[in-house]
């Protein structure tokens, strides 16, 4: 879906699943260390495993970005004869949509699927009858969901810095007496 804020390059520890600046979400194998967060963490279940493979790899739509760094557009769109896939710029893209809806309402449900699911994608798409009846996800945020998870990943060093100090502190406070008094009496024994 190639999403604006994606939650499955912002689970990726490695920076394996990017975010480029021309919009593609890729995969790079070579940063990838398998842990398949990307896949738990895609709110539309598109990276998926080759579970079957003898070397696995996590597979994905690039949006054919050598293509796209070659000033191409992506295969799929020069390839549909309908021209049912368009690839532009977003904004453009929206309009036009709006536009077909408009042209023809009674064809076309009045949204454009992708426009704010998950605070959205760039991969949008028309439909004639309800997205939930294509299997398209219909209980989606319309923020992004890297945003969900932020607050609680900015506490997460000050837990690491204070909570194991607040334990230390509190192991000395609840010590028995007994396991304080190591010292020398004046005897010469350890006790």
């Amino acid at each position: 879906m190639h999403c604006n804020q994606p939650a499955c390059a912002s689970a990726c520890l490695t920076k394996a699943m990017l975010k480029t600046e021309q919009g593609p979400v890729i995969w790079r194998e070579d940063k990838c260390m398998g842990c398949r967060f990307c896949m738990l963490s895609c709110p539309f279940d598109v990276p998926k495993f080759e579970y079957d493979s003898a070397i696995p790899k996590i597979q994905k739509c690039n949006l054919c970005w050598d293509r796209l760094e070659e000033g191409k557009s992506p295969a799929c769109a020069e390839a549909c004869p309908a021209e049912a896939i368009k690839f532009g710029k977003r904004r453009e893209l929206i309009e036009a949509g709006r536009a077909q809806i408009a042209k023809d309402p009674t064809n076309y449900t009045h949204h454009i699927y992708g426009e704010a699911e998950a605070g959205g994608t760039s991969y949008m798409y028309l439909a004639g009858v309800p997205f939930g009846q294509l299997g398209f996800r219909t209980d989606l945020e319309t923020i992004p969901y890297p945003e969900l998870s932020k607050d609680y990943l900015y506490a997460v060093p000050v837990v690491l810095t204070l909570w194991p100090a607040f334990l230390l502190a509190l192991s000395n406070a609840t010590k028995k007496e007994s396991d304080q008094e190591h010292y020398e009496s004046p005897d010469g024994q350890w006790k």
